[in-house]
């Protein structure tokens, strides 16, 4: 009986041990990667390297062609290029990028390009975070909607037309038990990307234009099923079914 629980109480040790290790190394990996994304941050803040000036040559755009630049967060890097003839796209998206980031690159990224339409995709990113002291939900929301107002204000000055979208939904499923310690609420998300979509309603004005993804993508406040490829992202349909709508958006735009 004895070397019975002596046997069990060292099968309890060691899977106590081995559990140990495996959080250990969880834990260790998780503060390399923070450690890593927060010295990246340090040294290049806006990520300007991503897209160098001489990425695209100026001689190498089509000056008989509207040129289109997708600009914003992962949202804008996925989006694929809409099937319309006498335009060429250039895609100006860095995936986990804050609409705060996006403005303060917008000049080295954008103007060159000399774009003669901008597709702004920006926000999610903002939104989901939880707010850190002594920032509230308000704080970031409003800066939010600031930050898509002077992006198309930067915009409209470089004399380009602009096609601001609404920020899409969520898509459906439950937070990942990894992410309940950074995101807010989903309702919170929703509720803030409801409020941010309505004032990017009342940009529409002189050369910007609002482009309703939210209601294309969504149902009851979520990403339909068939568009829905994680929380935050949508599938290649979702961009399919986008790109029907903004084709009819652009072809007036023509120059």
């Amino acid at each position: 009986m004895r070397v019975f629980f002596k046997h069990k109480l060292v099968l309890l040790l060691t899977l106590i041990l081995t559990t140990s290790l495996i959080l250990n190394a969880f834990i260790f990996d998780k503060a390399m990667d923070y450690y890593l994304s927060t010295n990246a941050v340090k040294l290049d803040p806006v990520n300007l390297h991503r897209y160098s000036q001489d990425s695209i040559q100026t001689a190498s755009i089509d000056t008989e062609k509207t040129t289109v630049v997708f600009f914003g967060d992962s949202r804008a890097s996925a989006w694929r290029k809409p099937k319309v003839s006498n335009f060429q796209f250039i895609n100006r998206g860095i995936s986990g990028e804050t609409s705060a980031q996006a403005f303060l690159r917008f000049d080295y990224h954008v103007s060159y390009l000399q774009p003669d339409v901008i597709i702004v995709q920006v926000g999610i990113n903002d939104l989901r975070m939880l707010p850190l002291p002594p920032k509230t939900r308000t704080d970031i929301v409003e800066a939010c909607k600031d930050n898509i107002r002077r992006i198309a204000e930067k915009s409209q000055n470089l004399g380009a037309t602009v096609i601001v979208s609404t920020i899409f939904p969520i898509g459906r499923g439950n937070l990942p038990l990894k992410e309940r310690i950074r995101w807010q609420s989903i309702p919170n998300i929703e509720q803030d990307i409801e409020e941010v979509n309505t004032y990017v309603h009342s940009l529409k004005g002189d050369r910007i234009i609002v482009f309703d993804a939210y209601k294309i993508l969504g149902i009851n406040g979520k990403t339909k099923l068939n568009y829905t490829q994680d929380l935050l992202h949508i599938n290649s349909a979702g961009y399919e079914a986008l790109n029907r709508e903004i084709a009819d958006l652009l072809k007036p735009l023509h120059q």
